[in-house]
């Protein structure tokens, strides 16, 4: 601005301009600049989590499984009690097909005198597995072949953590009929399956149908496993497991091949067969127990460890442990060899052995694959004792195959996608049976963490 003075002084003097008056904000209030201030948050937040099998273990009650309805239903919508003659889409109902229930007490019974009518009323608590409101509904037998419905009437939050249990009590309504039933199923817009199981690893207890079904294929995978690996390998006349050998070209002769750490490992997992013991011979001086191999790392989940284990396995002549004049052990048995770790031999004295060579396969692709960046990856690969029956990749911390991606992510705590492990339980059974004899226990491990 230019400011002038009678004596002839002018000069340029800065103006400051003025400074609007703007409201104070409000806390929490949108102001019309689109502005919105930050309430002050004063609450104290518990970040403390009571895993869901503590609350599974620890509950009273018999197991009282039921198909429970949940209403879906908006913030601000009232609680309404189920109505069986209105199949609108305003009625819509999220299914959990064998939710459990802990019950108490039986359901009480009275008797209205003037009516003569009876009314089944009674309370239970529902685990960690959805949060049930006033209005809610469950249908469950009532004996002679019979179902009825049973609508909730009050809930009560038993504690104050994250993972909760709620006690629920409930009046039965109808007997089901078939036009009930009918309504019921048209109301019904989402199903979910309840299973108890999963809470005990720390997984999800309500599955998809989709999910259901890899879960139950699951298992049947697991259960194949359990009942026909120990079987096919055992070994009678040596009490323990032999790797696979061809009986055409070595006939009925004494002898076989032993892989002690295999032995172990498929004891530790729980893959035994009853009147079938997995005996486990001793290779002295030092314990087998004692040597760190693969398979510490996948039994203990210890993929730090990966790049210090044992790799070198070569093929031993049981007559190199013969140091000690001890019965039961490696040295004095019918095998005619043996696979051990070439630095843990301690004998001056050493004679090799002879092994078979792995049959070859046809490598089976998984077609854009996630877990190689949508490209195709194979299946399995071909084993080898140099390194220890996996690619050096995978003792490196990464992997080669979709197998060792899913023991990579085993060991890393993370989720294994059920289809894939599924789909590598039935590509193993199509391996030759010596590959079968090291992956088929390595799979039995993926499908108890993916189910």
């Amino acid at each position: 601005m230019l400011k002038a003075n009678k004596r002839g002084d002018t000069k340029f003097v800065p103006v400051e301009p003025e400074i609007p008056i703007i409201n104070k904000p409000q806390d929490g209030v949108k102001e019309a600049s689109n502005l919105v201030t930050i309430p002050t948050r004063t609450t104290v937040t518990d970040f403390d989590r009571i895993p869901k099998q503590y609350l599974l273990q620890y509950n009273e009650g018999s197991e009282w499984p039921v198909d429970f309805y949940h209403a879906l239903s908006g913030r601000n919508d009232p609680k309404t009690m189920f109505d069986t003659q209105n199949d609108s889409p305003t009625q819509q109902l999220l299914k959990i097909v064998n939710l459990s229930l802990r019950v108490n007490a039986p359901l009480d019974r009275t008797q209205d005198e003037q009516r003569k009518t009876f009314e089944l009323t009674g309370t239970s608590t529902l685990v960690a597995s959805i949060t049930p409101n006033e209005g809610d509904f469950f249908v469950a037998p009532i004996g002679d072949h019979r179902h009825g419905l049973f609508n909730i009437t009050a809930v009560t939050r038993m504690s104050n953590n994250k993972i909760a249990t709620y006690q629920i009590r409930y009046t039965m309504l109808y007997e089901i009929t078939p036009q009930i039933a009918e309504t019921i199923r048209l109301c019904t817009v989402r199903t979910l399956h309840y299973v108890r199981e999963r809470a005990w690893t720390g997984g999800d207890t309500l599955l998809t149908p989709n999910e259901y079904r890899t879960f139950l294929e699951l298992g049947d995978r697991i259960k194949d496993i359990e009942t026909t690996f120990v079987r096919r390998f055992y070994d009678t006349s040596l009490e323990t497991l032999a790797y696979p050998r061809d009986w055409k070209l070595d006939g009925l002769k004494a002898g076989g091949y032993y892989d002690v750490f295999l032995a172990m490992f498929v004891k530790a997992i729980g893959l035994r067969t009853v009147g079938k013991d997995i005996r486990i011979y001793p290779h002295p001086p030092k314990p087998v127990q004692d040597i760190e191999t693969l398979f510490t790392v996948l039994l203990n989940q210890q993929p730090g460890l990966l790049p210090y284990v044992e790799k070198e396995c070569s093929a031993v002549n049981p007559r190199t442990f013969r140091t000690m004049q001890t019965r039961n052990t490696i040295a004095w048995s019918q095998f005619s060899s043996t696979r051990f770790f070439t630095s843990q031999i301690r004998q001056l004295a050493t004679y090799d052995g002879e092994w078979p060579e792995f049959e070859a396969f046809e490598p089976v692709m998984f077609p854009e694959y996630q877990g190689n960046a949508g490209e195709d990856m194979v299946a399995f690969l071909p084993l080898t004792y140099k390194p220890y029956l996996l690619s050096e990749t995978f003792y490196s911390g990464s992997y080669s195959s979709v197998l060792e991606h899913c023991l990579y992510l085993y060991l890393n705590k993370q989720p294994v996608p059920s289809e894939v492990a599924a789909r590598l339980a039935e590509l193993v059974l199509a391996l030759p049976k010596d590959s079968q004899f090291y992956y088929v226990p390595m799979v039995y491990v993926i499908l108890k963490y993916a189910r």
